[in-house]
């Protein structure tokens, strides 16, 4: 029977080569994307048939299984199936953060089930040329935002996050925080891991760049890892008093981190929110990254 753990930093060397297999994409199968919400999702993880399997809570707290990752993934399937049915009814079977390359896999084993697309977490895929070059009508808003930016502060500059200060970027982002305008659990939870990420960036693979509007002004930081041909960006925090400052940070931190063999920025979903999709769109993605959730499974 599977045995489920918990998540700590100290299993990261353990998760790493799984979430390396995935080839579709997707921002939660990085180190980063599992590693920020594992509490807030309440993740643990267990080994079976070769697989990594994910269990967590979503929505209204319900139990979700990942589709299993690495090794046989029907027996891992057959796993977690027997799992639900020991646990004498206590979940439904249902699996989360499914991609269009597992949906195959899942119709292979189970005869029925039922499809959902989460809009709300589709990833937002670019290609580095396009946001480097901000070419075409599409993009004339932000080109307008980064030149304005320049033109007023003439002396910016991005600096590349290191010891030396990282204690102001916790200090920007504890004071950004009290800024925003409405906090929530999921607010206060993303910081609190932002700022384990800054104190453990090697653990986390990540490295970051904080841009400056003046000499020893920040205005914004950017903190991402590498996944194959791919620049995830996980956090992407500026502010807003000063106009272009994100527009600015975006492009500057692709810049700055896509070496020759990055040919994609995923910069993860927009939560439902109506203006973060606004923008991310504006940014004329190559893609969405569909994910699925898929429940009510009969086994064949």
């Amino acid at each position: 029977m599977l045995e489920f753990k918990k998540l700590t930093l100290d299993t990261i060397s353990e998760i790493a080569p799984y979430l390396e297999l995935h080839p579709q994409r997707i921002c939660d199968w990085t180190i980063g994307g599992t590693y920020i919400w594992r509490d807030a999702f309440r993740y643990e993880y267990a080994f079976g048939a070769g697989n990594l399997i994910f269990r967590m809570r979503i929505f209204d707290d319900e139990c979700a299984f990942t589709v299993p990752l690495g090794g046989d993934r029907e027996e891992g399937m057959r796993l977690i199936q027997e799992f639900c049915a020991k646990c004498d009814g206590e979940h439904d079977l249902q699996y989360c953060i499914v991609g269009d390359a597992d949906l195959p896999v899942l119709k292979e084993f189970y005869s029925e089930m039922d499809i959902c697309e989460e809009r709300d977490y589709f990833d937002y895929l670019y290609e580095v040329e396009e946001l480097l070059t901000l070419r075409g009508k599409a993009h004339r808003s932000t080109r307008n935002n980064i030149n304005r930016f320049n033109r007023v502060y003439p002396l910016n500059r991005l600096r590349v996050i290191d010891q030396d200060i990282i204690p102001q970027v916790h200090d920007f982002l504890d004071n950004f925080i009290k800024k925003t305008a409405e906090t929530n659990e999921m607010i206060l939870e993303e910081t609190k891991k932002i700022h384990e990420v800054l104190d453990n960036m090697e653990t986390y693979r990540a490295f970051g760049a904080a841009l400056y509007a003046e000499e020893e002004v920040m205005v914004g930081f950017s903190m991402g890892e590498y996944e194959g041909d791919t620049l995830y960006v996980h956090v992407e925090k500026a502010d807003t008093d000063y106009r272009g400052a994100y527009q600015t940070l975006m492009t500057e931190f692709v810049r700055k981190f896509a070496h020759e063999n990055i040919i994609y920025v995923n910069r993860e979903d927009d939560a439902g929110d109506p203006g973060l999709r606004k923008s991310k769109l504006s940014y004329n993605p190559i893609c969405l990254v569909k994910k699925y959730t898929v429940k009510n499974l009969v086994p064949k």
